[in-house]
């Protein structure tokens, strides 16, 4: 899966629907999350307003962890595929 930066500022969830982070930057294609990020952060992120740069506690997402992204939202699987 190839991240781009209008997902930047997604919510991402897993398996059973509970949020547990946002997407904060998109580096080469990468999503980066930062888990339970401050509102001010998130804002940031979903209205584009400066600099919202990854940082040391922002996680690459991996594309095998991803079941679908639909409007504005990651869902992540049960577990990473084999």
């Amino acid at each position: 899966m190839e991240f781009t930066e209008a997902d930047e500022g997604a919510s991402v969830f897993d398996a059973d629907r509970e949020k547990i982070g946002v997407v904060v930057e998109v580096r080469d294609g990468t999503a980066y999350v930062e888990p339970e990020p401050s509102l001010t952060e998130e804002l940031k992120a979903k209205l584009d307003w400066g600099s919202h740069e990854a940082d040391e506690d922002a996680y690459a997402l991996r594309s095998e962890w991803i079941d679908e992204v639909e409007d504005g939202e990651v869902l992540l699987r049960t577990r990473p595929e084999e």
